[in-house]
């Protein structure tokens, strides 16, 4: 099996580096966006199979560029990543057609389930 490729999309280098360095530890390739257009042209060139999203991407929404990222590849599984836990936001995520979400904070060990969750599932 290929090594799984993600792409950490988050407006703060500081969490790319760090979850970066944590996942590229459990063995996946992973790349790092800090803006939209970043993520977008990621999706293009790289085509991973799951992007880690900020809800709040500076002065875009994760929303916003969720709907982008859709739109070049309907199959992508994305896992949005917020410090907000109110309905209102898992809400708009989940209509936009997020696979999973994650809270912050969160441990690694709980990140990495999450993400072999949605790798070995289809999304489930």
């Amino acid at each position: 099996m290929d090594t799984p490729r993600i792409l950490v999309v988050d407006d703060e280098e500081e969490i790319c580096s760090v979850t970066k360095s944590l996942l590229t530890k459990r063995k996946f390739a992973v790349s790092t966006a800090t803006n939209g257009a970043q993520a977008l042209e990621s999706i293009r060139k790289e085509k991973p199979d799951l992007v880690l999203l900020d809800f709040r991407l500076g002065d875009e929404s994760g929303i916003d560029i969720l709907n982008k990222l859709k739109a070049l590849d309907k199959n992508i599984k994305v896992v949005m990543v917020t410090g907000l836990g109110d309905e209102e936001s898992i809400r708009q995520a989940i209509v936009a057609g997020v696979d999973d979400y994650i809270i912050k904070p969160f441990t690694s060990d709980y990140l990495n389930d999450v993400i072999n969750r949605k790798l070995k599932t289809g999304g489930a």
